[in-house]
């Protein structure tokens, strides 16, 4: 038995050492393989800031160009707003000045409207004057007789 138990012990001994072999042959391929793994890692990360990097740069020179073009299109508008802009101020002017004009004519028109007038009022009222004295004279009587005018 001492044999059996120590063939046993030989065994058991050699099958620890076999898996103990075994563990540390997976730990190196392991450990080779979290090395390749990190590498990937980094590697991709590397790529994705290299990526990021360049796709920042890219959008600032896209942003760059459209500022450029939409710089020179603003200040044509802004042109065409401007020669508009004169152009009403220059129509508006000739307006106002028009109307100005205008009013002075109409102004002037009801001026002589009321010398017309004064003159119209002056007449007939130099008429009515000129009737009554006649109405006064020899004749006032015969003019009350012939229109039917009685004194009370």
């Amino acid at each position: 038995m001492d044999t059996k138990k120590v063939e046993d012990k030989v065994e058991l001994k050699s099958s620890v050492k076999s898996y103990q072999q075994g563990i540390n042959t997976e730990k190196q391929k392991m450990g080779a393989y979290s090395r390749k793994f990190g590498t990937t890692v980094r590697s991709l990360q590397n790529e994705i800031k290299n990526h990021s990097k360049d796709t920042k740069e890219a959008a600032l020179l896209m942003r760059e160009e459209g500022i450029k073009s939409m710089k020179s299109k603003v200040n044509s508008f802004k042109g065409e707003i401007n020669a508009y802009n004169k152009l009403m101020n220059t129509n508006i002017e000739e307006f106002n000045s028009h109307i100005r004009g205008q009013v002075r004519e109409n102004k002037e028109a009801v001026n002589k409207m009321k010398e017309g007038v004064r003159h119209l009022i002056n007449e007939i009222n130099g008429k009515k004057r000129d009737f009554q004295s006649y109405a006064r004279g020899p004749f006032q009587n015969y003019i009350k007789a012939f229109w039917g005018i009685t004194q009370e």
